[in-house]
């Protein structure tokens, strides 16, 4: 199954994954370490593995990067997601509110999303509803609501040591 991410003007990206399960909060699947991913600049397999969640009605598709050098749950504030026959799409709006391990939140690349709003790639309308969107993500990653507390680590845990890599 292919997920690809539409940036505007950069590209797609196209990531390997697999789907996990589908429940109250929404699509769950799987990027796990060694899956293929390729840009328009590079390709190359994931070095760690993540879990990704994403709800076809909502603004933002998050991913919990089990990255040992910046473990961290990272939304993409975009279009919504749709289906596709293999597998999913969206487009980035740019904005990416971030809560690292450590607790830090920020919200990263505003300097893409203003220059992709100045050059016509974000209508007006999308850009207040991306601004809207990573307000309320940011609140969320303060507070943990769930799933953005500590759920999407859980599914991350259990698929990858029992489901994915089998029993260890």
């Amino acid at each position: 199954m292919t997920l690809r991410k539409i940036k505007r003007p950069g590209g797609v990206f196209n990531y390997e994954v697999t789907h996990i399960t589908e429940d109250e909060f929404g699509v769950w699947l799987l990027l796990p370490r060694g899956s293929h991913w390729n840009a328009p600049h590079s390709s190359g397999t994931l070095r760690f593995d993540c879990v990704l969640l994403l709800k076809p009605e909502q603004y933002w598709i998050a991913c919990w990067a089990n990255d040992p050098s910046n473990r961290r749950l990272e939304i993409d504030v975009c279009l919504p997601p749709q289906r596709e026959p293999n597998g999913w799409s969206y487009v980035d709006l740019e904005l990416d509110p971030v809560r690292h391990e450590n607790g830090f939140i920020e919200i990263q690349d505003r300097d893409e999303f203003d220059a992709a709003c100045c050059d016509g790639w974000i209508a007006e309308d999308d850009a207040r509803i991306a601004n809207s969107v990573a307000s309320t993500l940011e609140t969320a990653l303060h507070t943990r609501e769930e799933p953005f507390g500590d759920e999407g680590w859980r599914r991350l845990d259990a698929v990858t040591r029992n489901t994915f890599y089998g029993n260890r």
